[in-house]
């Protein structure tokens, strides 16, 4: 309410409520959060009232952020995953984070490349 009556939005950084509060991009708290959320998180997003994406893809990313392709309906050989792991890489380098249209391009993408060379 408050943004909306100042036109400010919330800071991505702010506590409990900010984009970024519930937000994991480092791969071992990835691990962590996708086996148990206690083991990074002391309360729900959704409690108070944000809505839980945890993964965030970045350089520090672990193998578990192969999950997020999943979500996506995405799947990769494990070939393509190195493949895949180094062209998202390179967007990192470029920019913080990956974007789902980021995964979605590079996995088309990659896809192509592999349908050419068989």
């Amino acid at each position: 309410m408050l943004s909306a009556l100042t036109g400010h939005g919330v800071q991505v950084n702010k506590a409990i409520v900010g984009r970024n509060a519930f937000a994991h991009e480092a791969g071992i708290h990835q691990d962590g959060i996708l086996k148990d959320r206690r083991t990074y998180e002391i309360m729900q997003a959704e409690d108070v009232g944000v809505p839980w994406q945890p993964l965030v893809l970045g350089k520090h990313s672990g193998r578990h952020a192969q999950n997020r392709l999943s979500d996506l309906g995405l799947s990769v050989s494990a070939e393509q995953l190195v493949a895949v792991y180094r062209a998202l890489m390179d967007i990192a380098d470029e920019r913080k984070i990956i974007s789902d249209s980021d995964l979605v391009t590079v996995v088309k993408a990659v896809n192509e490349a592999a349908v050419v060379q068989a």
